[in-house]
């Protein structure tokens, strides 16, 4: 994935979120975007608040890649907006 490994790429997608943990748990799918296109898509089997002093409170996952997904490759720009805040609920 350009200049991102595949491994960094899970790494960085599912680690130290500022969200609600209750929400994000109910979510079925996790979506790694790169200048807003799908590099990734992540099934997650468990979220849970980190432990680590740096991170305390910030939510993580532990998941499983879906390597054919539908979504990967699609643009998703226009759910962000002007908004600086990366994470995004969409329900499809």
């Amino acid at each position: 994935v350009g200049k991102v490994k595949r491994e960094n790429l899970y790494e960085m997608t599912r680690k130290y979120w500022v969200m609600n943990l209750e929400r994000a748990s109910r979510a079925t799918h996790v979506c790694a975007v790169i200048n807003g296109i799908v590099e990734a898509v992540y099934i997650p089997s468990k979220w849970f608040h980190s432990n680590e002093p740096e991170h305390e409170g910030r939510c993580m996952f532990i998941g499983t890649e879906e390597v054919k997904s539908d979504y990967i490759g699609k643009c998703v720009n226009s759910y962000y907006g002007h908004s600086s805040n990366p994470v995004r609920y969409i329900n499809l």
